[in-house]
């Protein structure tokens, strides 16, 4: 009960945050569903994740070393995990690092220090705890799968 309280305070603070957001609506409702149809936990959450996967940045317009530099960040903060991770890590950054860019190129340390560039000059911060940290997991999840493409 206490976590489906939490999950409505959530909503609450991200409709007053968005208003008139349709992201936060379609997240309103599928918490509001999830919470008073009687679901456990992991379906309010897998609902509540469901409805933010639509707000989510493109991956795939991010330079190869700024993907670099977000795996490292990603993988260093624990926010995906696994050899195939690393390994994928260390491919990417042993790519960037032997095309003469390295760590000096902008978009490497920008991603290193957890910033996703989006293109067209935007950008997303991967940093934050609670509700952000579990969208960051998920852009983490899709920025492996997007440097599994470009090896």
């Amino acid at each position: 009960m206490r976590l489906k309280s939490s999950l409505l305070g959530v909503a609450a603070l991200a409709a007053v945050a968005m208003p008139g957001s349709s992201a936060c609506a379609q997240l309103m409702d599928q918490l509001k569903g999830a919470v008073g149809s009687g679901q456990g936990t992991g379906g309010a959450m897998g609902g509540a994740m469901g409805g933010l996967t639509e707000g989510l940045p493109s991956v795939t317009q991010a330079s190869p070393s700024n993907t670099a530099g977000v795996l490292q960040y990603c993988v260093r903060n624990k926010l995906v995990s696994g050899s195939a991770a690393s390994s994928v890590k260390d491919s990417m950054v042993s790519k960037v690092t032997g095309s003469g860019q390295g760590a000096n190129d902008s978009g490497f340390k920008a991603g290193n220090n957890g910033l996703l560039q989006t293109g067209n000059g935007q950008s997303f911060s991967l940093s934050g705890s609670g509700v952000k940290e579990q969208v960051t997991q998920k852009v983490c999840g899709m920025v492996l799968d997007h440097a599994k493409s470009l090896l």
